[in-house]
């Protein structure tokens, strides 16, 4: 008998992972997946200050709570910014929390910064704290990026909190996407970050300790003792200047900063103006599960039924397709799940068309090694096409200085666009962080026209500014496939290329 119900759950579990294209599906789980048929305002942001200035501007306005909910968070002119908007609101009593992803990778807000923020009523949590040497834990990544502000208007999309998203960096710059929604599906979202906040996986930052002498040995030579007296002062010096820069931060205003915050003030209000507000009668909303571990994730009845939300909204959405879809993603590598999907679309004759990145746009370049096999599979079909970013600024709205024109740009959008009154904007990538570890979300809209064009207005401009790929997977006006690219970018393409290959399923 326990044969013949292993033998039964094994089929269940193959066939809910080939429901709808590679996507398993079930019923609506709230808060993680929701539709409601209920008019919301809504906004695309694609301009990165007008992005900045969105945010400024709603914590500003906050009266009771403001929930943020980020992968990276740096230390430069965008985040001072913010964080002293913040301090300013939890000053005024707005209760202000703050959940950072705690990837060793790029994580930088560390327990300093949190300290520092906390004497500002300012609460800090971090996700996933895993070390490094847990291989398998340490992947699940919260991908998320939200800022919510008294439970009625939310920012999601694809930008975290630097420079880069921001169109403030001097050395490379994202072109971005985010969208603003006003309305009863900000209550669930605030509700998922509440999750994600208690989630057993998120920690508190411990108070940094000072350093303390070392206790060893009583007996040791006068050499060593003065080698161990140096060393205890350099990192008693570290700390105290770690605990000083990161209070500094939120009290010193910088030249730049003001710079930044004034052209955000004035010029980041007509970037945001170059997109209207309007109403959305069908507003989706889904996320992936927090606490996703390794144990979950070899549990595929468990993991993938009860955690891998998202995509099973996307495959829903994927039904709305008429006759043609885009994706916009920073990243094109395939699984077996998105692939399966990608190829039902071609056999039904529907066009697919895509944005990405070139090695010379991205700063991903083990991806980059992956891609152009990964995409000439395709490129033969009349139906596929596919358009590469090559590094250049769109000249889609203003810029502060000509330096920051002149810097490396590239395409971090993560969106969809199903039909002509059918969107997605969110953290999704297509690859496979985004389909089997990290925690992404998204806000999708259905019967607008005005939303839907909004978006595939500004991706067109971002296609001009891009090469398409001929039937052959390289350029069609014949240049090269890593033009545009340095020689030590060049150099890592076809270093990583075997490695990249070998563990394509992390990538």
């Amino acid at each position: 008998m326990s044969l013949f119900k292993n033998l039964l759950m094994a089929l269940s579990i193959l066939l809910s992972l080939g429901v709808n294209a590679g996507f398993e599906d079930n019923e609506d789980l709230y808060p993680y997946r929701q539709n409601l048929h209920i008019n919301h305002p809504m906004q695309i942001l694609n301009s990165g200050i007008g992005a900045l200035w969105a945010r400024v501007d709603m914590i500003r306005r906050a009266n009771e709570t403001l929930e943020l909910e980020y992968f990276i968070f740096n230390t430069d002119k965008a985040s001072r910014i913010i964080l002293r908007e913040l301090v300013s609101a939890a000053n005024r009593g707005v209760k202000v929390r703050l959940l950072v992803d705690k990837s060793a990778a790029v994580f930088v807000l560390d327990e300093f910064f949190a300290e520092a923020l906390k004497k500002k009523n300012v609460e800090v949590r971090y996700y996933n704290a895993a070390s490094i040497i847990q291989i398998s834990t340490v992947q699940f990544r919260n991908h998320r990026k939200m800022i919510s502000r008294d439970g009625i208007e939310a920012i999601t999309g694809g930008r975290n909190i630097a420079d880069e998203y921001f169109d403030l960096s001097e050395t490379f710059n994202f072109l971005d996407r985010d969208v603003w929604v006003e309305g009863p599906v900000v209550a669930t979202m605030v509700e998922t970050f509440d999750r994600f906040w208690k989630s057993d996986i998120v920690e508190t930052p411990s108070k940094p300790e000072a350093p303390i002498k070392f206790a060893g040995d009583r007996v040791v030579s006068r050499k060593e003792k003065r080698k161990r007296a140096v060393q205890h002062k350099e990192r008693v010096k570290r700390f105290k200047s770690k605990r000083r820069f990161a209070h500094r931060f939120l009290r010193d205003h910088q030249k730049d900063d003001f710079s930044a915050l004034r052209y955000a003030e004035t010029y980041g209000k007509k970037a945001l103006a170059l997109t209207n507000k309007h109403t959305c009668p069908h507003v989706g909303f889904a996320t992936d599960k927090e606490g996703g571990d390794f144990a979950k994730r070899v549990s595929s009845a468990d993991y993938h039924l009860n955690y891998r939300l998202l995509r099973k909204e996307i495959a829903k959405w994927l039904g709305y397709i008429e006759t043609e879809v885009t994706l916009d993603s920073p990243y094109f590598l395939n699984n077996s799940r998105s692939r399966e999907a990608l190829e039902k679309m071609l056999d039904a004759g529907q066009k697919v068309n895509i944005l990405t990145n070139s090695l010379g746009s991205t700063d991903a370049i083990y991806v980059s090694t992956v891609f152009a096999e990964e995409v000439r599979g395709y490129t033969p079909l009349d139906n596929f096409s596919a358009h590469i970013y090559i590094g250049k600024f769109s000249n889609e709205s203003e810029l502060m200085n000509d330096e920051i024109r002149n810097a490396v740009w590239g395409t971090h959008s993560k969106t969809i666009v199903f039909n002509d009154k059918a969107v997605m904007v969110g953290t999704f990538n297509i690859d496979n962080r985004s389909s089997y570890y990290n925690t992404e979300m998204a806000i999708f809209c259905n019967e607008s026209k005005e939303i839907r064009d909004d978006v595939m207005d500004n991706i067109k401009l971002r296609m001009k500014y891009s090469k398409k790929l001929g039937k052959n997977g390289r350029p069609e006006d014949g240049s090269k496939l890593l033009a545009n690219s340095s020689f030590t970018k060049k150099l890592l393409y076809f270093f990583l290329k075997v490695p990249a290959s070998l563990l394509k399923f992390l990538l």
